[in-house]
């Protein structure tokens, strides 16, 4: 299903499922420094609804550790595409349904993987930069101290739980096999979702500053977990502490 089912078995065969590799490291790096903002990246990440299950929670855990969870570029990234698809699922009449399944596929594969990047790769970031890069704890408080508000987002396929809310990946999964899909609450998270990040991401705005709460920033999990897949923070939050609801 699109690209991240490669990247995630890739990443579970090596057991290093948010251990990056000095390539993707070196990526990363450059892409916090300013190609997140270039147009031509921007747009890969537009058609391809983000990165892969690995290298969405990749980027998100690095950029926490080198940034100390200053996650602005992330936040403007996902308040874009959170706020497309919260357009996209608006969509009715009676071809609504056949545009939304065509909108909400990816276009285009994970820059990274199109780059060659995973587990294994090759590059020369500074020993300092690669400790960092590797250090999951930023992403883990992040996570931890926002998790009553993303919790209940959570794909209950990616969960392998009962809960009726679905990823992106796994609503057009179900949408295309014809499973019963409550289309008006999946709406709602979207809506949820993307009105929040909103926040979030205009809170980085000096004149905006300190009106995001908790919630708000909890979205930006949310909104990874929807584009791209809750495999790795599944593992992250719960597994490593054998205590997954």
């Amino acid at each position: 299903m699109e690209s991240k089912a490669r990247c995630s078995t890739i990443s579970e065969r090596d057991g290093h499922f948010l251990r990056p590799s000095n390539g993707e490291i070196h990526y990363i790096w450059w892409y916090m420094q300013g190609s997140i903002m270039n147009p031509e990246v921007r747009g890969s990440l537009r058609r391809a609804w983000g990165f892969c299950e690995r290298h969405a929670w990749l980027a998100l855990s690095i950029e926490a550790s080198l940034r100390h969870s200053f996650l602005m570029g992330p936040a403007i990234v996902y308040e874009e595409l959170m706020g497309r698809a919260n357009q996209i699922m608006k969509k009715r009449g009676p071809w609504g349904g056949f545009r939304r399944l065509t909108a909400l596929r990816a276009h285009g594969r994970c820059l990274m993987c199109e780059m060659g990047l995973g587990p294994h790769s090759r590059g020369f970031p500074s020993p300092e930069v690669v400790v960092k890069a590797q250090d999951t704890r930023e992403l883990m408080n992040f996570a931890e101290i926002t998790k009553p508000f993303w919790e209940m987002t959570v794909c209950g396929v990616c969960a392998g739980s009962e809960s009726k809310v679905l990823c992106r990946s796994h609503l057009i999964e179900g949408l295309v096999k014809g499973h019963k899909v409550n289309l008006q609450e999946q709406r709602e998270l979207v809506k949820s979702i993307a009105n929040r990040l909103h926040i979030y991401s205009r809170a980085f705005v000096w004149e905006h500053r300190g009106t995001d709460t908790m919630a708000d920033r909890a979205a930006l999990i949310s909104a990874v977990g929807w584009t791209s897949g809750w495999g790795p923070l599944i593992r992250l939050v719960y597994d490593r502490k054998g205590k997954r609801s």
